[in-house]
Protein backbone atom coordinates (compact mmCIF):
# COMPACT_ATOMS: atom_id res chain seq x y z
CA UNK A 1 0.00 0.00 0.00
CA UNK A 2 0.93 3.56 -0.87
CA UNK A 3 2.38 5.52 1.86
CA UNK A 4 0.22 8.72 2.44
CA UNK A 5 1.77 12.17 3.29
CA UNK A 6 0.88 13.46 6.33
CA UNK A 7 -2.20 16.21 6.10
CA UNK A 8 -0.84 19.45 4.86
CA UNK A 9 2.55 18.41 4.49
CA UNK A 10 4.52 19.90 1.13
CA UNK A 11 7.63 17.77 1.11
CA UNK A 12 7.16 14.19 0.66
CA UNK A 13 8.41 11.59 3.05
CA UNK A 14 9.95 9.61 0.32
CA UNK A 15 12.44 12.39 -0.62
CA UNK A 16 12.49 13.65 3.62
CA UNK A 17 14.19 10.44 4.18
CA UNK A 18 17.18 11.52 1.85
CA UNK A 19 18.61 14.88 3.31
CA UNK A 20 21.81 15.68 3.19
CA UNK A 21 23.85 15.88 6.45
CA UNK A 22 24.51 19.40 5.78
CA UNK A 23 20.91 20.16 6.31
CA UNK A 24 19.50 17.72 8.89
CA UNK A 25 21.35 20.32 11.57
CA UNK A 26 17.71 22.51 11.71
CA UNK A 27 15.81 19.08 11.68
CA UNK A 28 17.97 17.54 14.49
CA UNK A 29 17.43 21.33 16.56
CA UNK A 30 13.66 20.73 16.67
CA UNK A 31 13.51 17.25 17.22
CA UNK A 32 14.91 18.02 20.38
CA UNK A 33 12.50 20.64 21.16
CA UNK A 34 10.27 18.05 20.02
CA UNK A 35 11.57 14.86 22.29
CA UNK A 36 8.08 12.96 22.32
CA UNK A 37 8.09 13.06 18.31
CA UNK A 38 9.90 9.60 18.16
CA UNK A 39 7.19 8.07 20.00
CA UNK A 40 4.62 10.00 18.36
CA UNK A 41 5.71 9.11 14.82
CA UNK A 42 6.15 5.56 16.20
CA UNK A 43 2.02 5.01 16.93
CA UNK A 44 0.93 6.73 14.29
CA UNK A 45 2.83 4.50 12.09
CA UNK A 46 5.26 7.17 10.11
CA UNK A 47 8.28 5.26 9.33
CA UNK A 48 10.78 8.23 9.16
CA UNK A 49 13.45 9.84 11.40
CA UNK A 50 12.22 12.74 13.76
CA UNK A 51 15.18 14.76 12.49
CA UNK A 52 14.50 14.18 8.89
CA UNK A 53 10.30 14.61 9.54
CA UNK A 54 11.19 18.09 11.34
CA UNK A 55 13.24 19.29 8.32
CA UNK A 56 10.74 18.05 6.36
CA UNK A 57 7.96 20.29 8.24
CA UNK A 58 10.50 23.19 8.79
CA UNK A 59 10.69 23.48 4.56
CA UNK A 60 7.24 23.21 4.27
CA UNK A 61 6.09 25.86 7.35
CA UNK A 62 8.53 27.65 5.09
CA UNK A 63 7.14 27.69 2.09
CA UNK A 64 3.16 28.29 3.23
CA UNK A 65 5.10 31.31 5.00
CA UNK A 66 6.71 32.29 1.60
CA UNK A 67 2.95 32.37 -0.21
CA UNK A 68 2.36 35.96 1.64
CA UNK A 69 5.39 37.66 0.72
CA UNK A 70 4.25 38.80 -2.64
CA UNK A 71 3.93 42.47 -2.25
CA UNK A 72 6.03 45.46 -3.55
CA UNK A 73 4.88 48.66 -1.44
CA UNK A 74 7.10 48.82 2.44
CA UNK A 75 3.89 48.94 4.21
CA UNK A 76 1.92 46.01 2.92
CA UNK A 77 5.14 44.06 2.46
CA UNK A 78 5.51 45.04 6.31
CA UNK A 79 1.52 43.85 7.27
CA UNK A 80 2.21 40.64 4.67
CA UNK A 81 5.33 39.76 6.48
CA UNK A 82 3.13 39.22 9.66
CA UNK A 83 0.67 37.16 7.63
CA UNK A 84 3.98 35.30 6.52
CA UNK A 85 5.29 34.78 10.10
CA UNK A 86 2.50 33.72 11.61
CA UNK A 87 1.86 30.97 8.80
CA UNK A 88 5.45 29.54 9.04
CA UNK A 89 5.00 29.61 12.80
CA UNK A 90 1.31 28.17 12.80
CA UNK A 91 1.90 25.50 9.91
CA UNK A 92 5.42 24.35 11.60
CA UNK A 93 3.63 23.69 15.28
CA UNK A 94 0.87 21.76 12.91
CA UNK A 95 3.63 19.44 11.36
CA UNK A 96 5.11 19.01 14.49
CA UNK A 97 1.76 17.79 16.43
CA UNK A 98 0.47 16.21 13.54
CA UNK A 99 2.16 12.09 14.58
CA UNK A 100 0.70 13.09 18.12
CA UNK A 101 -3.04 13.31 16.75
CA UNK A 102 -2.42 10.65 13.82
CA UNK A 103 -1.41 8.24 16.67
CA UNK A 104 -4.56 9.86 18.54
CA UNK A 105 -6.76 9.40 15.34
CA UNK A 106 -5.57 5.37 15.56
CA UNK A 107 -6.46 4.93 18.77
CA UNK A 108 -9.42 6.36 18.17
CA UNK A 109 -10.00 3.34 15.46
CA UNK A 110 -9.58 1.02 18.19
CA UNK A 111 -12.29 2.39 20.44
CA UNK A 112 -15.09 3.07 17.45
CA UNK A 113 -15.18 -1.25 17.35
CA UNK A 114 -13.36 -2.16 20.75
CA UNK A 115 -17.07 -2.54 22.54
CA UNK A 116 -18.97 -4.59 19.96
CA UNK A 117 -15.43 -6.75 19.49
CA UNK A 118 -15.25 -7.21 23.28
CA UNK A 119 -19.11 -8.11 22.93
CA UNK A 120 -18.19 -10.70 20.36
CA UNK A 121 -15.06 -12.11 22.61
CA UNK A 122 -17.48 -12.27 25.30
CA UNK A 123 -20.13 -14.88 23.62
CA UNK A 124 -17.72 -16.74 22.10
CA UNK A 125 -16.13 -17.39 25.57
CA UNK A 126 -19.59 -17.65 27.26
CA UNK A 127 -20.85 -19.95 25.37
CA UNK A 128 -17.39 -22.28 25.83
CA UNK A 129 -14.98 -21.49 22.60
CA UNK A 130 -11.37 -21.35 23.75
CA UNK A 131 -9.85 -17.75 23.83
CA UNK A 132 -7.37 -18.71 21.61
CA UNK A 133 -10.42 -19.30 18.95
CA UNK A 134 -12.56 -16.31 20.17
CA UNK A 135 -9.30 -14.26 19.30
CA UNK A 136 -8.78 -15.65 16.07
CA UNK A 137 -12.08 -15.34 15.43
CA UNK A 138 -12.46 -11.23 15.88
CA UNK A 139 -8.81 -11.42 13.94
CA UNK A 140 -10.99 -12.86 10.96
CA UNK A 141 -14.18 -10.55 11.76
CA UNK A 142 -14.80 -7.28 10.10
CA UNK A 143 -13.61 -4.83 12.81
CA UNK A 144 -11.22 -2.54 11.29
CA UNK A 145 -8.26 -2.03 13.49
CA UNK A 146 -9.14 -4.07 16.81
CA UNK A 147 -9.14 -7.12 14.34
CA UNK A 148 -5.66 -6.41 12.79
CA UNK A 149 -4.11 -6.06 16.72
CA UNK A 150 -6.06 -9.88 17.64
CA UNK A 151 -4.60 -10.55 13.92
CA UNK A 152 -1.50 -9.93 15.08
CA UNK A 153 -2.23 -11.19 18.69
CA UNK A 154 -2.79 -14.60 16.69
CA UNK A 155 0.33 -14.94 15.07
CA UNK A 156 2.75 -14.24 18.03
CA UNK A 157 0.92 -16.86 19.50
CA UNK A 158 1.46 -19.40 16.55
CA UNK A 159 5.18 -18.68 16.71
CA UNK A 160 5.63 -19.89 19.82
CA UNK A 161 4.25 -17.03 22.19
CA UNK A 162 2.22 -17.97 25.11
CA UNK A 163 -1.30 -16.35 25.16
CA UNK A 164 -0.62 -13.79 28.14
CA UNK A 165 2.66 -12.89 26.37
CA UNK A 166 1.29 -12.21 23.05
CA UNK A 167 -1.71 -10.21 25.25
CA UNK A 168 1.02 -8.22 26.97
CA UNK A 169 2.43 -7.51 23.70
CA UNK A 170 -0.64 -5.45 22.57
CA UNK A 171 -0.88 -3.95 25.74
CA UNK A 172 2.44 -2.38 25.29
CA UNK A 173 1.40 -1.83 21.10
CA UNK A 174 -1.62 -0.43 20.95
CA UNK A 175 -2.63 3.16 21.42
CA UNK A 176 -5.86 2.63 22.31
CA UNK A 177 -5.90 3.09 26.35
CA UNK A 178 -9.20 1.61 26.80
CA UNK A 179 -7.84 -1.48 24.65
CA UNK A 180 -5.31 -1.54 26.71
CA UNK A 181 -6.86 -1.42 29.80
CA UNK A 182 -8.94 -4.10 28.87
CA UNK A 183 -5.64 -6.51 28.12
CA UNK A 184 -4.62 -6.13 31.24
CA UNK A 185 -7.52 -7.07 33.00
CA UNK A 186 -8.13 -10.51 31.05
CA UNK A 187 -3.70 -10.90 31.56
CA UNK A 188 -4.17 -10.04 35.42
CA UNK A 189 -7.44 -12.72 35.46
CA UNK A 190 -5.49 -15.29 33.49
CA UNK A 191 -2.38 -14.87 36.11
CA UNK A 192 -4.82 -15.03 39.09
CA UNK A 193 -6.79 -18.18 37.86
CA UNK A 194 -9.96 -15.98 37.44
CA UNK A 195 -12.76 -16.04 35.40
CA UNK A 196 -12.20 -14.05 31.76
CA UNK A 197 -15.90 -14.23 31.19
CA UNK A 198 -16.36 -12.50 34.32
CA UNK A 199 -13.41 -9.86 33.98
CA UNK A 200 -14.93 -9.13 30.19
CA UNK A 201 -18.28 -8.57 31.15
CA UNK A 202 -17.72 -5.79 33.49
CA UNK A 203 -15.57 -4.29 30.47
CA UNK A 204 -18.09 -4.04 28.68
CA UNK A 205 -20.68 -2.64 31.01
CA UNK A 206 -17.69 0.21 32.22
CA UNK A 207 -17.11 0.94 28.18
CA UNK A 208 -20.85 0.85 27.61
CA UNK A 209 -21.12 3.81 30.40
CA UNK A 210 -17.74 5.40 29.52
CA UNK A 211 -18.93 5.96 26.01
CA UNK A 212 -22.51 7.21 26.47
CA UNK A 213 -20.05 10.25 29.01
CA UNK A 214 -17.85 10.48 26.28
CA UNK A 215 -20.96 11.60 23.83
CA UNK A 216 -22.49 13.82 26.21
CA UNK A 217 -18.66 15.98 27.12
CA UNK A 218 -18.58 16.18 23.16
CA UNK A 219 -21.94 17.59 22.70
CA UNK A 220 -21.26 20.01 25.12
CA UNK A 221 -17.37 21.02 23.98
CA UNK A 222 -19.04 21.24 20.82
CA UNK A 223 -21.15 24.43 21.50
CA UNK A 224 -17.61 26.11 22.36
CA UNK A 225 -15.35 25.14 19.25
CA UNK A 226 -18.47 26.19 17.00
CA UNK A 227 -18.65 29.27 18.40
CA UNK A 228 -14.69 29.85 17.88
CA UNK A 229 -15.08 28.53 14.62
CA UNK A 230 -17.94 31.32 13.68
CA UNK A 231 -15.34 34.05 15.15
CA UNK A 232 -12.14 32.83 13.38
CA UNK A 233 -14.25 31.82 10.10
CA UNK A 234 -16.41 35.20 9.67
CA UNK A 235 -15.52 37.86 12.17
CA UNK A 236 -11.69 37.56 12.14
CA UNK A 237 -11.34 38.23 8.53
CA UNK A 238 -13.95 41.09 8.10
CA UNK A 239 -12.54 42.84 10.69
CA UNK A 240 -8.92 42.25 10.10
CA UNK A 241 -9.60 43.71 6.01
CA UNK A 242 -11.45 46.24 7.57
CA UNK A 243 -8.48 47.97 9.51
CA UNK A 244 -5.67 46.89 7.13
CA UNK A 245 -7.98 49.51 4.90
CA UNK A 246 -8.22 52.19 7.74
CA UNK A 247 -4.48 51.66 8.34
CA UNK A 248 -3.30 51.71 4.78
CA UNK A 249 -5.35 54.88 4.19
CA UNK A 250 -3.67 56.54 7.31
CA UNK A 251 -0.62 55.46 6.19
CA UNK A 252 -0.64 56.88 2.43
CA UNK A 253 -0.27 53.25 0.62
CA UNK A 254 -2.62 50.78 -0.69
CA UNK A 255 -3.94 47.25 -0.52
CA UNK A 256 -4.04 45.63 -3.17
CA UNK A 257 -6.21 42.76 -4.26
CA UNK A 258 -4.17 40.36 -3.85
CA UNK A 259 -3.48 40.79 -0.59
CA UNK A 260 -6.59 40.18 0.45
CA UNK A 261 -6.77 37.42 -1.28
CA UNK A 262 -4.05 35.90 0.37
CA UNK A 263 -5.18 37.19 3.92
CA UNK A 264 -8.59 34.92 2.60
CA UNK A 265 -6.16 32.40 1.88
CA UNK A 266 -4.91 32.05 5.47
CA UNK A 267 -8.29 32.41 7.02
CA UNK A 268 -9.33 29.38 4.85
CA UNK A 269 -5.98 26.98 6.06
CA UNK A 270 -6.84 28.21 9.75
CA UNK A 271 -10.40 27.14 9.16
CA UNK A 272 -9.20 23.83 7.43
CA UNK A 273 -6.56 23.05 10.56
CA UNK A 274 -9.86 23.68 12.67
CA UNK A 275 -12.09 21.48 11.04
CA UNK A 276 -8.99 18.71 11.04
CA UNK A 277 -8.50 19.50 14.72
CA UNK A 278 -12.59 19.16 15.83
CA UNK A 279 -13.02 16.31 13.76
CA UNK A 280 -10.04 14.61 15.55
CA UNK A 281 -11.58 14.95 18.17
CA UNK A 282 -15.05 12.80 17.45
CA UNK A 283 -16.04 10.07 19.77
CA UNK A 284 -15.04 7.06 17.86
CA UNK A 285 -17.63 4.74 19.31
CA UNK A 286 -20.73 4.11 17.35
CA UNK A 287 -20.54 2.96 13.66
Amino acid sequence: MKEQNPALLLFPLEKARHFSNNFLFIGRFLSKIMFSLKYDLEKAEIDIDPANYCLAAFISATIYGLMFLKEISLFTFLIMFGFSFFAFIGSLFFHLLYPKIAARQLASLVDQELLFSLRTLLIQLSSGISLFEAMNSIARSNYGQVSREFGQVVKDINTGLSESAALERLAFRTKSEILKKSVWQIITTMKSGGSVVSALNSEVVDLNAQQVEVIKNYSAELNLWTLIYLIIAAAMPSLGITFLVIASSIGGSGIGVEAVVLIAFLAAIIQVAMIFMIKTKVPKVIK
